[in-house]
């Protein structure tokens, strides 16, 4: 009974099974630069972890990374979807659009420039405002996370078909 644990885990790794997320980038590439954004900035900050998670890295030095991810902006919205009775809005749709283009290390265009979007619709009836206010901060925060692996995942798609 204790070895099934660790059966189920080889066999898992035998079939090439990954995390939800990870990203495959080759060993070469994995250093990426980025510009338009400090690397302190939240967006940046999540781009790290995820490629820490493949031993990567993130830099704002482009003469140390394999390829250039330039972010031209990061826009989150807030859009009153209906209202109550009583004109109240008590359905917001939260909007985040990453603008964004990569290139190799020497300049040659790996994505041209393109926009995620990503839409999330959530019910605040106004009576618990500040679980309202924080559960609306976490889907923010998912929604973020959620474009890092997208671009990590579209810039991994590059990279392999630019080899």
């Amino acid at each position: 009974m204790r070895l099934m644990p660790l059966l189920i885990v080889l066999l898992l790794a035998g079939c090439g099974f990954h995390l939800r997320g990870a990203v495959e980038l080759p060993p070469d590439k994995r250093v990426v630069a980025l510009q338009g954004i400090g690397l302190d900035h939240p967006f940046a900050r999540d781009l790290a972890m995820f490629l820490a998670l493949v031993e990567g890295r993130l830099t704002g030095d482009p003469s140390q990374a394999g390829s250039v991810v330039v972010i031209h902006g990061i826009d989150q919205r807030r859009r009153v979807v209906s209202l109550d009775e009583h004109g109240k809005a008590i359905e917001f749709e939260l909007i985040y659009k990453v603008r964004f283009e990569a290139r190799t290390a020497d300049g040659k265009p790996l994505l041209p420039l393109q926009t995620i979007t990503l839409r999330r619709i959530y019910l605040n009836t106004q009576l618990q405002a500040i679980g309202k206010a924080e559960e609306e901060s976490l889907i923010r925060e998912e929604m973020r996370r959620e474009a890092a692996r997208t671009l990590l995942r579209r810039l991994q798609r590059a990279l392999e078909h630019a080899d």
